[in-house]
């Protein structure tokens, strides 16, 4: 890797940084004081320091085991989102040699959603204990009383729902949300990066380890999996646009890989499906939705879940 190369590395993380910290506030630091560009910094380094570093150990996890095998890659690129509430699309490298076989794709593929999978999970735990609930009546007041302002509600999955509930419950989640703590809101996006990895697509992370476990044959079912992760629309409009990305640039199948010369093994077979399985834990349906001060559009999936259960407890 030459100088060059380092150099946008370099600034990539810098840019990611800034992003992260000040998120939708970049534009506006020529307009704002010392004083408030400081505490900004304090409130919100201990969220940009705590998921640089999710990033960094899952492209890392990638990184090493390419290194492993003898096969070139850069370093990692992240990904800086100025006008985004996360403040990133997250880190990648890119591999700059054919991966020889199955297994050496396997292990690519799964020590990176590995790492961040580990290191995230404590983040949200930790955080969760500083945390606190907020009444959303209360933030529908406030919303009503300044209808200029917007609220971002971000969604549960199965294990930030229990972890929450453990931890900050029992509680309503139809009377209250939780306010994550700049650790805890960390951990929440490296789970859901961790998940749209883990999504078994093309050259996703997960394509990368369904493909190697599930062998050729996979191509005759990725298809009506790829058709029910559509369905997911029907709760949030934003999987329509991962559904593009994925079909015509990440891709439903993935490009051949050689079978390697020895079973992909038991260990491997557990590891790689227990983390597939992970996936259904961590993965919120409705990531994230924008709050006007007239609530929260219902989605058309929670529309038709709500007239069944209407038809049915009659």
């Amino acid at each position: 890797m030459n100088r060059s190369s380092y150099g946008w590395n370099v600034l990539l993380f810098v840019l990611t940084f800034f992003t992260l910290t000040f998120q939708d506030d970049i534009f506006r630091l020529p307009y704002l004081n010392s004083a408030t560009i400081s505490e900004i910094f304090r409130i919100r380094t201990p969220y940009s320091f705590s998921l640089l570093g999710i990033l960094f150990c899952h492209e890392m996890g990638h990184y090493l085991a390419a290194r492993y095998y003898g096969i070139k890659s850069t370093l990692p690129y992240f990904l800086p989102v100025p006008f985004s509430p996360v403040g990133t699309m997250g880190a990648v490298i890119r591999i700059k040699e054919p991966i020889r076989n199955k297994i050496q794709l396997f292990d690519i593929g799964i020590w990176g959603p590995a790492m961040s999978l580990v290191l995230s999970i404590p983040c949200i735990v930790i955080g969760l204990y500083n945390s606190q609930l907020v009444s959303l009546a209360e933030r529908t007041a406030l919303l009503q009383a300044h209808p200029e302002l917007m609220d971002i509600h971000f969604g549960d999955s199965i294990l930030t729902y229990l972890l929450s509930q453990k931890i900050l419950g029992p509680f309503d989640s139809s009377l209250f949300t939780v306010e994550y703590n700049p650790l805890a809101f960390a951990g929440w996006v490296g789970l859901l990066i961790t998940a749209l990895n883990l999504l078994p697509f093309g050259q996703l992370d997960g394509g990368h380890v369904v493909y190697s476990l599930a062998g050729e044959g996979y191509r005759k079912w990725i298809y009506y999996l790829f058709s029910a992760f559509l369905l997911l629309s029907l709760w949030n409009y934003s999987w329509i646009l991962w559904g593009l990305l994925i079909y015509y640039f990440i891709r439903v199948e993935h490009p051949f890989v050689p079978d390697a010369s020895y079973p992909i093994g038991k260990f491997r077979k557990i590891f790689g499906w227990g983390m597939l399985l992970s996936f259904l834990l961590i993965f919120p349906i409705s990531p994230i939705t924008v709050v006007s001060s007239s609530g929260a559009k219902s989605s058309l999936g929670e529309d038709l879940w709500n007239i069944l259960l209407e038809v049915f407890s009659k």
